[in-house]
C-alpha cells in the first residue's frame, strides 16, 4: 500500500551546511590580515582625533603657563610701587593710544 513512498531525508541539515560553508570561507582568511584591516579602518579617525587632543591639551598648558606668570608679576606689583605704576600705565587708555601708532 505504502510502495510509492520514498523517505530519502539528506543526512545532513541544510542550515548546518551552510554555516559549515560559511565557517570554511572565513578560516581562507587570515586572521592577522583581517585584524590589520580593521585597525587601518579605525587608524585615521583614531589618529585625528588625538591629534586635536594633543593641541588642545597644548592650548590649555600654556594658557595655565600665562596664568602662573600673571599671578607672579601681580604678586609682585602688590610689592613694589614701580612695577604697579608700570602696570597701571599699561593699561591707561593712553598707552593704547601711544602703542597704536607702531603698529
Amino acid at each position: 500500500m505504502a510502495r510509492f513512498i520514498q523517505a530519502e531525508y539528506p543526512a545532513q541539515h541544510g542550515g548546518i551546511d551552510r554555516v559549515t560553508r560559511g565557517l570554511e570561507a572565513l578560516a581562507g582568511l587570515s586572521v592577522t590580515r583581517g585584524l590589520l584591516h580593521g585597525l587601518a579602518l579605525l587608524g585615521s579617525p583614531v589618529t585625528r582625533l588625538a591629534a586635536k587632543a594633543r593641541a588642545g591639551f597644548a592650548t590649555l598648558a600654556a594658557a595655565r603657563r600665562q596664568r602662573r606668570e600673571d599671578d607672579k608679576l601681580w604678586n609682585l606689583a602688590l610689592t613694589d610701587a614701580r612695577v604697579m605704576a608700570d602696570l597701571s600705565r599699561a593699561m591707561s587708555r593712553d598707552a593704547l593710544r601711544d602703542t597704536r601708532a607702531y603698529y
